[in-house]
């Protein structure tokens, strides 16, 4: 069949399509880069926030009339929502076909050849780590790298841990091997996938051992990772990052509030004190690095005062970028049911607050390049040109650069002439 794969989410469900589509090549079919060529439709989801399931279930209802026109097309659901209400999800929509979950890719060259009966696999399975397939990147010149699957972290607004199970690491052997790999087919910017890859561990290699073999890697030039939790991030982690020349100077680590007593409530095992600390020790490490985040807002009990405090670790940490979120129940969740949710109207007036202060602070943070020379490392043309082209700087921001295509997968070093909220401006 001549499969097309949607996906929604995170970066792990990007490296997830990757998976599922070496599944179904090796099966002997093709996947196609325009939904109109295509017989069968996956719709790759995530379950993280209510808006995301619900993109998704509009984007089927749009794609009843694509079967009329071609009444062999067939439409699957995999991934987070497919494990959260897959079951529901079939028997109440007529136009899908099959649901898999997370940890069920391995069987969908069987699920389509009996793909005329209806049919789900949603079991979680506590050891899957899809091990010896060889993902099929989507990138020309970055890759992104699972190294373990699940989580353990159970926090109180999450459904993560319930959908994908707990954590599992993958052998650091099979992914120096993907490393190398991914290096010799041009994808020289890898970036390591995990809920929180700073609890990796297979046999004795823990995750800054694992970055030091990484590094040696000579088929790569960079590595990054996400996403780290502060209550995980050690002294190791940081001092290895410092030291290691291909470790780019940026780290997300996700907040999610600054008051304490929510984070408490979130279950999030650290202190704002304890993350301020974090945040001192990598900038006395790496001077120059970059720190992005997560934050929400509107979290069940939530005040007005607590809300302020967290816009004011905002300014005091000066994060590169953040995402701003507004708080999503989460049907068996713990915070799904706690009491003095906040009304809508609140959380999305508090969430306009957080992004306009994130946005006058990555811009002045940007600013503060114009005249630094930085490093590049191309991948496409810009969207706006094709006498420019684009790509990440270590510290994980866009630039916009003069160039041709003959730069694509190159370094080059350039001066900011100009900044964005959003770009560096190099030409």
């Amino acid at each position: 069949m001549k499969f097309f794969i949607e996906t929604y989410g995170c970066q792990m469900n990007i490296a997830d399509s990757e998976l599922i589509a070496s599944i179904l090549i090796e099966a002997g079919h093709q996947e196609v880069e325009q939904i109109e060529k295509a017989d069968l439709l996956i719709f790759n989801t995530c379950s993280v926030r209510a808006h995301a399931e619900n993109r998704v279930l509009g984007r089927i209802q749009s794609e009843k009339s694509r079967k009329k026109t071609n009444p062999s097309l067939k439409i699957g659901v995999v991934g987070c929502m497919a494990q959260r209400i897959g079951k529901e999800l079939i028997e109440e929509n007529t136009d899908i076909d099959f649901v898999l979950g997370v940890d069920q890719y391995q069987n969908l060259p069987e699920i389509i050849q009996e793909i005329d009966n209806k049919q789900y696999l949603l079991d979680l399975d506590s050891h899957q780590i899809y091990k010896g397939i060889q993902p099929s990147y989507h990138s020309d010149y970055c890759a992104y790298i699972t190294i373990m699957r699940g989580c353990n972290n159970f926090c109180s607004y999450c459904i993560v841990p319930y959908v994908r199970g707990r954590e599992r690491s993958r052998p650091w052997q099979d992914i120096v091997q993907e490393t190398i790999f991914a290096g010799k087919q041009g994808r020289k910017d890898v970036t390591l996938l995990g809920q929180n890859v700073n609890s990796y561990l297979h046999s004795d290699v823990n995750f800054p051992s694992l970055l030091r073999k990484l590094n040696e890697v000579d088929e790569i030039y960079r590595l990054r990772f996400i996403t780290s939790h502060p209550k995980d991030l050690s002294d190791e982690l940081i001092e290895v990052m410092a030291i290691s020349a291909k470790v780019c100077e940026h780290i997300h680590l996700p907040i999610q509030s600054g008051n304490n007593k929510i984070l408490q409530a979130m279950n999030r095992k650290y202190t704002v004190e304890h993350y301020l600390e974090l945040i001192n020790k990598l900038r006395n490490y790496i001077p120059n690095i970059a720190i992005t985040t997560d934050i929400m807002t509107g979290f069940p009990g939530e005040t007005e005062s607590d809300f302020r405090q967290t816009l004011k670790v905002l300014e005091e940490i000066g994060f590169d970028d953040a995402f701003c979120y507004k708080f999503s129940p989460r049907s068996g969740t713990v915070a799904a049911n706690l009491p003095h949710q906040i009304s809508e109207q609140e959380r999305l007036e508090r969430l306009q607050r957080m992004i306009d202060l994130q946005r006058n602070i990555t811009l002045k943070k940007n600013r503060n390049q114009i005249g630094q020379t930085v490093e590049i490392y191309v991948e496409s043309f810009s969207k706006k040109s094709t006498d420019k082209v684009c790509g990440k700087t270590r510290d994980f921001k866009m630039a916009v650069l003069s160039g041709t295509q003959k730069d694509f997968g190159t370094l080059q070093k350039v001066e900011v002439k100009d900044a964005t909220a959003s770009t560096l401006i190099c030409f």
